[in-house]
């Protein structure tokens, strides 16, 4: 277990909403299974944080290839779902886009599989790649041959005011310095650019864990599992501060997934579904013998294998066909509320660069 001491050495690291040093001890964790934390409250604001942050070696742990995995209960499985989904996506987004009679440069951070960017760059859009796990490059260089980066928005270092358009989707909740990630997407757009960012709601993600822990409290050998590598998590005030001292005006804002929104809240029956024990991870990843290239190589080609298979066996023509794309688009807005509100289970800013 992670000792309090441990947790004090990181309040000098300043709140990424208001600046302040007085995060105190909210929750232990096990993050991914992989490493036990804290989540930790800032005293002044109220933001809430995996403490002390992670390394970028830490932060690539989080995410190997298995974690793309629909068999595994840690990570995120579902993304054999998701091709058509980021489809759906991309075919309003470069409508949008097309109709303002440019060639836009679109660069998506954090973007897994590329199923988003292949349509858009099929559409005839100028896409770049960023994500931190080297397997989710992989597939997307192999599979639609696009350029990604692998590594954080930080590392790669684009040409100031390069992109017309940035779109963060599951994002923002993974980054390990916020503040600086939205200085450094500000730094790479345009002026006049847009931001697409969606990142869950901070209450919806944790209120589930706490509910678990308060019904286990008293146990030590099991943590409440935060098994998609979440590591901040804001509220809408949170995201409104955030946005304005780093350079963005928000254009529009909602928060969406009502009903799975409520359910997380307690407001609805289901709570329960959002969370789980896990055994605590004990001794760190890094200590593991880390894997030759050859060996990365072997499993990212099976793993790739894998998930090609699982994308054609959910392929549906039916959620491919423009009636349903048009149908499915209109029962998403039915499914959101002003952001204010934050009863759904994801926040979705539209951003201006100022």
């Amino acid at each position: 277990m992670m000792q309090l001491a441990e947790l004090s050495v990181s309040q000098k690291d300043s709140c990424d909403i208001c600046g302040a040093a007085k995060f105190e001890p909210w929750l232990e964790v096990t993050l991914g299974g992989i490493f036990d934390r804290w989540i930790a409250c800032c005293g002044s604001c109220g933001f809430r944080q995996v403490r002390p942050r992670l390394t970028s070696v830490e932060l690539e742990q989080l995410y190997p290839a298995e974690y793309f995995d629909a068999s595994r209960s840690i990570g995120y499985g579902e993304y054999a779902r998701e091709a058509q989904r980021r489809a759906r996506d991309a075919y309003f987004l470069a409508k949008r886009l097309r109709r303002r009679g440019l060639a836009p440069r679109v660069l998506e951070v954090g973007c897994a599989l590329g199923f988003l960017l292949s349509p858009l760059r099929d559409a005839g859009l100028d896409v770049q790649g960023v994500d931190a796990s080297p397997f989710a490059a992989y597939f997307a260089r192999t599979r639609f041959r696009l350029s990604i980066h692998t590594g954080t928005l930080e590392r790669v270092r684009f040409p100031e005011e390069s992109f017309d358009m940035v779109v963060q989707k599951d994002l923002l909740e993974h980054v390990t310095h916020p503040r600086q990630h939205m200085i450094e997407t500000h730094r790479v757009m345009r002026a006049g650019a847009e931001l697409w960012l969606v990142t869950p709601c901070g209450e919806a993600n944790l209120r589930p864990l706490s509910a678990l822990r308060r019904a286990t409290f008293g146990g030590d050998s099991d943590l409440p599992l935060l098994d998609q590598g979440h590591l901040s998590f804001f509220s809408h005030t949170h995201l409104q501060r955030l946005f304005d001292e780093t350079g963005f005006i928000v254009k529009r804002s909602r928060a969406i997934g009502i009903r799975r929104g409520l359910r997380a809240l307690g407001r609805l029956p289901g709570q329960h579904r959002f969370a789980r024990l896990a055994t605590r991870a004990g001794v760190a990843t890094q200590n593991k013998q880390a894997s030759s290239d050859s060996d990365d190589d072997k499993r990212f080609r099976e793993r790739a294998k894998l998930i090609d298979a699982a994308i054609s066996n959910h392929y549906s023509q039916v959620r491919g066909w423009k009636p349903y794309v048009y149908w499915h688009r209109f029962l998403k807005l039915l499914d959101a509320l002003p952001a204010s509100t934050g009863l759904g289970y994801d926040f979705e800013f539209l951003l201006r660069k100022k």
